[in-house]
Order: C-alpha cells, then sequence, then structure tokens
C-alpha cells in the first residue's frame, strides 16, 4: 500500500471513528419520555422545596409536546431547569437541555395539582336518613376547589342523620348532616366535681359534633347549654 493510500485511511479512519462512537453514546429521547423527565424533575424539587404537603397528593402532569417535536438524540447528560419558581396549584415551564455538538433544548409545561380527599355519598341519601358507613365514600379532588364546609373523615358523620336529599357522588358538605337533631330525645352526660350524672333532655336545635345546642332537660324543663360529643349525646360541665 502506497503512503498516499496509508495517509488517507487513516483520515478517514480518524473522521468515522468518532461519529461512530458518538452515534453509539447518542440516547433517544421521544416526545413522552421528555415530557415523564420534567414530570419527574418537578416532583422531585416540590419534595425539596416543600414542606407544606402533608395529608394531601401532589397531582404533576405534562401538557403534550408539538406535534412536529421529533425524537431527538444527544450523547451528554440532559440538563433540565425551571423557568419559573415550582409551587402547587400552578404551571411551570421546564426547560430540558442538550449540550451535545446538536445543542438542542426543548419547553415542557407541566401543571402541579393538590388534591385532597373528601367524603361523598356512595348511594343517594334521603332526608331524614340514619347514616351508616355503607352510605360512604370518598374521592380526591383540587384543593383549590375543594370546601372548609366539606367532611374530610368519616367519623363524625356516621350515626347522624341527612338534613337532605344528597345524590350518589356528591360530596357532603356541614349543613348536610345534624349529629343531633331538633327534637331529638339525647343523653345529657353532665360532669360535676369529678363525679357524672346522666339524664334525658330534648334538643332544640341542630347541631354536629363539637356544636353547642339548647337543650331541654326532660325532668326539670329547664334549657341549658351542652356540646355535642355523638349521635345522640351531649354533655354539660358544670
Amino acid at each position: 500500500m502506497s503512503l498516499f493510500k496509508k495517509n488517507l485511511y487513516l483520515f478517514i479512519l480518524i473522521q468515522i471513528v468518532p461519529l461512530a462512537m458518538t452515534s453509539l453514546k447518542a440516547k433517544a429521547y421521544t416526545k413522552l419520555e421528555l415530557q415523564q423527565l420534567a414530570i419527574d424533575f418537578v416532583s422531585q424539587q416540590v419534595q425539596t422545596n416543600s414542606s407544606e404537603i402533608s395529608n394531601s397528593e401532589l397531582s404533576i402532569t405534562a401538557l403534550p409536546l408539538d406535534s412536529r417535536i421529533e425524537t431527538r438524540d444527544c450523547d451528554t447528560p440532559l440538563q433540565l431547569s425551571a423557568a419559573n419558581p415550582i409551587d402547587n396549584n400552578r404551571q411551570s415551564t421546564i426547560k430540558i437541555k442538550c449540550l451535545d455538538q446538536n445543542s438542542w433544548q426543548v419547553f415542557v409545561f407541566t401543571r402541579q395539582v393538590e388534591l385532597v380527599e373528601v367524603i361523598t355519598a356512595a348511594k343517594g341519601i334521603s332526608k331524614g336518613q340514619k347514616i351508616t358507613p355503607q352510605h360512604l365514600a370518598t374521592k380526591k379532588v383540587a384543593k383549590h376547589l375543594s370546601r372548609s364546609n366539606q367532611y374530610k373523615s368519616k367519623q363524625f358523620l356516621i350515626g347522624g342523620r341527612s338534613k337532605r336529599n344528597v345524590r350518589a357522588g356528591h360530596s357532603i358538605n356541614y349543613n348536610y348532616i345534624c349529629n343531633v337533631c331538633k327534637g331529638d330525645k339525647v343523653t345529657i352526660i353532665a360532669s360535676f366535681k369529678g363525679m357524672t350524672i346522666k339524664t334525658q333532655g330534648e334538643a332544640l336545635e341542630d347541631g354536629r359534633v363539637g356544636d353547642n345546642i339548647s337543650i331541654k332537660n326532660v325532668k326539670s324543663g329547664k334549657k341549658i347549654q351542652a356540646q355535642v360529643t355523638n349521635a345522640q349525646q351531649v354533655k354539660v360541665i358544670i
């Protein structure tokens, strides 16, 4: 082989080998993979920066990328950064950048929604019907769309009565239920210097657990204020 041919062969080899190695190292990223990378990045940032989410769940989704964006190759680790602060219940723009010789970048828009659990009617509840565990179910809703008067626990609902008709799947609000309802016969538990006395009373108004309502002592006929402790029971401290 002539010296010229040898040099030509070496030149071609030098040009081809790096390209072949680059091709072997390059990783292909589909649109779905890029979206998932953005979701994972946001999730990590929220867990690192936020201590407010405790009894809730964060839902993170990514908007579909433009249909014109094709699978992207990159032979270096991708760099991800947020174009704006990442919070709950808002959108974020995540920049994904490749720093290889092609040097490309893609922007992915994500949405973070904090979900909370609320109590709903598992089946239709009629007005005046006593609430049992079979009447209740749960569902998760966006925190910013939930209301402060929606029940978050089944504990204080069971044993109460519905003050209105509630459709299946509908969330149950505080004003839908009374644990003690007007006209109910209740047990009054009175505490005095370590002693406990029980007597019978009649509720003069509706009340939920924790409410102070007017009660008439059946024996004496006197009206008192007592706190609702559960269905058909109130307490008063003398």
